[in-house]
């Protein structure tokens, strides 16, 4: 069986068409754990009326308001052999279940996903990022590569090693990315965009493609508080590893900064990680397509 786990705030507009894409689903069981996260619109009303006529879905209500905390919950209860969380306003594609035999043999799998605006026109293809599965761990480590989670399922074993997360993570993405990378014997790649990603201004970090000052900023900021929280809190993702993290924090900092052209190209941090903030903080509609042209690149 199949557990997928979906926190669920303010999400009244997205989260119906969600679950009923799911719910086309009858070869293969699954059950939904909806953790509903202390809702200031319709979104606990809209879903209760859903999950009243379908017993593979339980809804409850947050133990306290918090992504991280409500995915410790919503796994506490979840009895699948594969556990998998979305996004209540994203759509996962029937496709996913399709591949449902082969992912029983992997630790963890991952899928490319199509990038969606608000109404589900599509926008470009998220093509998983190769140094996730091929790099070594260390080089996972210091370049922070990591895939949203709901890009990730993994089976049991693995999902008791990720959970509980700490509670006082930033967010949770580069956390699971990371526990997938170090203990995963195996990793699956379903190559085909068989997510759908809506961005929209409502998201936490504003959307994949937005590079607006306040975002960037603002993302610069939770990624210097998690690899804090990993140092000082959590130092066994790191052991072994000689002087992990060092040329992301300078980034990191220069990107929260939002430093100058000359502040960036004066920094002891890697040629191309300079040309990236460079577009990122200088050259944001560039910064847009070449992300584009990556995605393409990672395809190949």
């Amino acid at each position: 069986m199949i557990s997928f786990i979906m926190m669920a705030y303010n999400v009244e507009d997205y989260i119906r068409e969600a679950i009923s894409e799911l719910q086309k689903e009858d070869d293969i069981e699954w059950e939904l754990i909806i953790i509903e996260d202390f809702s200031d619109d319709n979104t606990f009303d809209v879903t209760r009326n859903i999950a009243e006529y379908d017993n593979r879905i339980k809804l409850v209500k947050n133990l306290s308001k918090g992504k991280v905390i409500g995915t410790n919950y919503g796994y506490s209860l979840t009895k699948g052999d594969i556990i998998k969380c979305i996004d209540s306003d994203d759509i996962l594609t029937q496709d996913y279940f399709r591949e449902y035999e082969k992912m029983k043999n992997y630790d963890a799998h991952c899928h490319d996903s199509l990038i969606v605006n608000n109404t589900l026109e599509p926008m470009g293809t998220y093509n998983v990022n190769p140094i996730i599965i091929n790099k070594s761990y260390e080089e996972v480590v210091n370049n922070l590569v990591s895939l949203p989670k709901a890009y990730w399922s993994f089976n049991r074993e693995l999902a008791d090693k990720i959970f509980p997360m700490p509670e006082n993570l930033p967010f949770e993405d580069v956390w699971i990315s990371l526990h997938i990378k170090k203990y995963a014997k195996s990793i699956y790649h379903i190559n085909k965009p068989i997510y759908l990603y809506r961005q929209h201004q409502n998201q936490v970090f504003g959307g994949i493609l937005n590079y607006e000052k306040t975002r960037v900023i603002f993302r610069a900021n939770r990624l210097i508080k998690l690899i804090y929280i990993i140092e000082n809190e959590q130092k066994y993702l790191i052991e072994g590893i000689e002087n992990p993290f060092n040329s992301m924090k300078e980034y990191l900092y220069l990107q929260a900064s939002t430093s100058s052209i000359k502040d960036i190209f004066n920094s002891r941090i890697s040629f191309i990680k300079k040309m990236k903030l460079l577009l990122i903080i200088h050259m944001p509609f560039i910064a847009i397509t070449i992300t584009k042209l990556k995605w393409q690149l990672d395809k190949r």
